[in-house]
């Protein structure tokens, strides 16, 4: 897979400066010093080593051009090169039927045009996958799912019951949609199963990282908005809701019946108590723990949270002396 930047520079129009008949074999990083790559920087402080390693060419703004090296021009290089990168995206997985052979198909369900279902998948009664759609090997998505076009669902997914996926979502490796929440009433020292009779609906381009889970809802509905984005290892519990453009990083849990607005950021570890509500455009550091409602818009930090700035006042003073 190879491609000259004369070509590269043409598909994504951009300027050029120094030779553009060059080839180049793949995407890497300054650190990284391929040759016959392409790589990008966007601060001229980074010019002089750019200058002085093996990669051929760069992608650059106006204030960063690297000297002695072909330079595609932008104004914003970093997400330039990652519209570059799809140019390179190796082989997943080869099969050579759209189908696989050996793939559990119930007859009622519907598979539109340009669906690839592979091996060991199982597909339940009444689901449908739209076009463009992909299943890859041991998946399996239950009664009555539906799938939106040109989704992506990675190896080992698990699909309960009644699962709905807009268009163009990804579920990374080992992701479970639908499975119960957790709720039991307590009765006598011991503990009888509430069913949990919802289900998940992910809206468009929601993509869910590697072995997180999301669970049904009680009676409704367990939402996520459009456009989040979900890291590896996150929980989401029954009825969650969020809006547009959040973004879940790595070992959340957001608990049952709580409610995040729109271009909403957990970072690591954060964790809430259930039922409550996440303003618009509020982030919350590493670790935090919300423990009540959020109803102003900003930067957030501390177990229980606080705005950012009494937060880091009063850890500035718990270590004060400290050495």
């Amino acid at each position: 897979m190879h491609y000259k930047i004369s070509e590269i520079k043409k598909q994504f129009k951009l300027k050029s400066v120094g030779e553009t008949s060059l080839t180049v074999y793949g995407i890497c990083g300054l650190s990284d010093n391929l040759s016959d790559h392409l790589a990008f920087i966007k601060e001229k402080k980074y010019c002089e080593e750019a200058s002085q390693s093996n990669i051929p060419a760069f992608v650059v703004n106006e204030s960063s051009i690297v000297s002695g090296k072909t330079n595609l021009i932008t104004s914003d290089p970093e997400y330039v090169i990652s519209e570059i990168a799809s140019l390179f995206s190796p082989t997943q997985l080869s099969q050579t039927t759209m189908i696989a052979p050996n793939a559990s198909i119930d007859e009622s369900a519907k598979i539109e045009d340009c669906v690839t279902i592979g091996a060991n998948v199982v597909i339940g009664k009444d689901v449908c996958i739209r076009k463009g759609s992909k299943v890859f090997p041991n998946s399996v998505i239950m009664d009555r799912c539906v799938i939106g076009e040109n989704c992506i669902i990675y190896p080992n997914c698990t699909l309960r019951e009644d699962t709905i996926l807009g268009n163009e979502c990804i579920l990374q490796p080992g992701v479970s949609l639908g499975g119960d929440g957790f709720g039991y009433l307590t009765r006598d020292q011991s503990h009888l199963k509430i069913p949990q009779l919802g289900h998940v609906i992910l809206e468009d381009r929601v993509e869910v990282g590697a072995n997180s889970t999301i669970d049904r809802a009680r009676f409704s509905e367990t939402r996520i908005g459009e456009g989040t984005k979900i890291d590896n290892l996150v929980m989401m519990a029954h009825n969650v809701t969020t809006g547009k453009d959040c973004l879940i990083v790595s070992q959340v849990g957001v608990s049952g019946s709580t409610s995040l607005g729109n271009r909403v950021t957990l970072a690591g570890q954060v964790g809430t108590v259930g039922h409550v509500s996440v303003a618009d455009d509020v982030t919350v550091l590493g670790k935090g723990g919300i423990t009540k409602s959020i109803d102003e818009a900003g930067t957030y930090g501390g177990m229980p949270i606080k705005p950012v700035k009494i937060w880091l006042k009063a850890i500035a003073k718990l270590y004060k002396g400290i050495k």
